[in-house]
C-alpha cells in the first residue's frame, strides 16, 4: 500500500523531469541554431549592393544556416519557425536578432492533459561598420608574378565588405605614395569600383613603408568615426628602403661618399663640391647670396642591395605619383634647377646635405634600428645622420614605419588596429617589423593595453590568397 501510494507521486515526477530535460535539450538546440543564423547573417551582409539587397541575401544565408542546426522534426519537435530582423542600433552598428519557437513533444506530462509545450530561442549578433585603408605594396621586387597575384588576392578581400556601411580606401606605394582610392563606402558601387583602381596597379621602384602608413592613417584620422573599427592592412614584400623629408640642400664641400660620374666613385670619400641647386630666390651657387633654402621635398632611397654602404642612393621622387606608373616619378625641373641630381637620380649625395631628424610627417628618423651619423672629421654637418650610404637609408626607413604604427597606436580617439602581410618570396620582408608595426602578440615590444593586430606571412604569391582571407576573418570576427 505505501509503495502504490509512493508511486502517485514518483511517476508524475520522473515523468516531469523526463520532459523538462528534453524539453531543456530542444531550447538549448533552438538557441544555438538562432545565434548560428545571426552570426551567419551579420557575415554575410556583403552581398549585395544596398543595404535591402543585403539584407534579403544575408537573410537566406542566415535561414540555411538555423536549418543546419535545428533540422526538422528535431527531437520530434513540430511547428518550428523562425525570422530574422537586422536593424541599426547606432551610426556604426548593425544588429541582427534570430528569433525561433517550436513546439516540443510531451510523454509523461500528457497524464495532464498536454500533448506539447511551446519552446522559445532568441540570437543576436551586433556588426559593426570597418573603416579600412588598404596599402599595397607596388615596388620593383614586385614586378611580375606577385603583383598579379596581389592583385588578384587584394580585390578578393575588399568584396568580403559591406557596400553602404564599411568605408575602404587605397594606397599603393614605391618610392613615392599615391592615394589611389579615396575611402567611400560605395566601394563596390559600379563606376567607383575599389577594384578596378587595383586594377591599374604597376609595380616598380623603392619601399616606402612610413609615409605609405601615414597616408592611411590620415584617411581614418580625416573619416573620425570612434564608433567603427578602423583598420589598416598593409602589405608589402620587402624591407622599408625609402621614405619621404624636406632635406637641406648641401652649401659646403665636404668629405663623403661620392656616385658614379662625379668626383669620386661610389667606393670611396672624397670631397664633394657644395650643390649647384638654384636657392628659393632662383640665386645660383655661384651668388655671394645664394644659401637660402627651405629644402628639397620628396622621397629618397637606397637601390638594391641597401647592405653595401658605398651602393647608390637615389631620388628625389614626388609624392604624387599614379598606380599605374612604370616608375616613381623624379621632382620638377623648377624643384631640381641647378642640381646635379636634375640629370641622374643617383647623383642626390652630390646636392643633398644630411637625413633631417625628422622626415615630411613629424616622425623621428632616429629608431631601434641604429643610424651613422658624419664624423668629426666632416665638421660642416659633423653629428647630422649621413645621406651617402644606402645602408643608413634603410635603417632610417624601418625606424621610420615602426614610429608610424606607434604613432597610430598612440592615437587613442581613432584606436587604429593594424593587420600586416608580409611576402617571403623574394627573401627579404622582415617579419620582425612587421610584428611590431601590427602589435602583434609575438612581437618583441607588444603592448597588451594597445589594440592587438596580427602578422600573417605568405611563403610565395600563391598563397596570398589565404594571407588576406585569415585577415578578412579577423576583422569580420571583431566586426561581429
Amino acid at each position: 500500500m505505501l509503495t502504490a501510494l509512493m508511486l502517485l507521486f514518483t511517476i508524475p515526477t520522473m515523468g516531469l523531469a523526463i520532459d523538462a530535460g528534453l524539453l531543456y535539450v530542444i531550447r538549448g538546440r533552438l538557441t544555438a541554431a538562432c545565434d548560428a543564423a545571426s552570426l551567419a547573417t551579420a557575415r554575410n551582409l556583403n552581398l549585395g549592393q544596398t543595404l535591402s539587397e543585403q539584407t534579403a541575401a544575408a537573410t537566406v544565408r542566415g535561414n540555411a544556416f538555423f536549418s543546419a542546426n535545428f533540422p526538422a522534426s528535431y527531437l520530434g519537435t513540430t511547428g518550428t519557425s523562425q525570422s530574422i530582423a537586422v536593424a541599426q542600433t547606432n551610426m556604426s552598428t548593425l544588429t541582427v536578432t534570430t528569433t525561433a519557437t517550436t513546439n516540443a513533444p510531451l510523454y509523461f506530462m500528457r497524464l495532464l492533459g498536454g500533448t506539447t509545450a511551446v519552446a522559445g530561442a532568441i540570437g543576436k549578433a551586433s556588426r559593426r561598420d570597418v573603416n579600412l585603408m588598404l596599402v599595397l605594396d607596388r615596388s620593383g621586387s614586385m614586378a611580375g608574378t606577385p603583383c598579379s597575384d596581389m592583385i588578384t588576392a587584394s580585390k578578393t578581400f575588399v568584396n568580403m565588405f559591406v557596400n553602404g556601411r564599411d568605408t575602404l580606401g587605397l594606397v599603393t606605394f614605391g618610392s613615392s605614395v599615391y592615394l589611389a582610392y579615396p575611402p567611400s563606402n560605395n566601394f563596390r558601387t559600379t563606376g567607383s569600383l575599389l577594384t578596378s583602381a587595383i586594377d591599374l596597379i604597376a609595380c616598380s621602384g623603392g619601399t616606402n613603408t612610413s609615409d605609405s602608413y601615414m597616408a592611411a592613417y590620415n584617411q581614418l584620422v580625416t573619416i573620425n568615426e570612434p564608433l567603427a573599427l578602423n583598420m589598416i592592412v598593409f602589405f608589402t614584400d620587402g624591407y622599408p628602403t625609402a621614405f619621404t623629408a624636406n632635406f637641406p640642400v648641401k652649401t659646403v664641400s665636404d668629405t663623403r661618399y661620392g656616385a658614379s660620374g662625379l668626383s669620386c666613385g661610389t667606393g670611396s670619400q672624397c670631397t664633394i663640391p657644395k650643390s649647384t641647386c638654384v636657392d628659393d630666390n632662383g640665386r645660383s651657387s655661384s651668388s655671394g647670396s645664394w644659401g637660402t633654402f627651405a629644402g628639397k621635398t620628396g622621397s629618397i632611397a637606397a637601390a638594391s642591395p641597401a647592405s653595401n654602404a658605398t651602393g647608390y642612393t637615389l631620388g628625389l621622387m614626388t609624392r604624387t605619383a599614379t598606380s599605374s606608373s612604370s616608375g616613381d616619378v623624379m621632382a620638377s625641373a623648377s624643384v631640381l634647377n641647378g642640381c646635379a641630381m636634375a640629370s641622374s637620380w643617383t647623383y642626390l649625395r652630390q646636392d643633398l646635405a644630411y637625413v633631417p631628424d625628422t622626415d615630411i610627417n613629424g616622425l623621428s628618423t632616429a629608431g631601434y634600428q641604429s643610424v651613422a651619423t658624419y664624423p668629426g672629421t666632416n665638421p660642416s654637418y659633423s653629428g647630422r645622420k649621413r645621406i651617402d650610404t644606402p645602408i643608413n637609408i634603410q635603417n632610417i626607413s624601418m625606424n621610420l614605419a615602426d614610429n608610424a604604427a606607434a604613432a597610430a597606436r598612440a592615437n587613442t580617439t581613432v584606436s587604429v588596429i593594424t593587420y600586416t602581410i608580409g611576402l617571403g618570396s623574394n627573401g627579404g620582408v622582415d617579419d620582425v617589423l612587421l610584428k611590431r608595426m601590427a602589435n602583434d602578440p609575438l612581437s618583441n615590444i607588444y603592448n597588451n593595453t594597445k589594440p592587438d593586430g596580427l602578422y600573417v606571412y605568405a611563403p610565395n604569391s600563391a598563397e596570398l590568397n589565404s594571407a588576406f582571407a585569415r585577415i578578412a576573418g579577423e576583422i569580420l570576427r571583431l566586426a561581429q
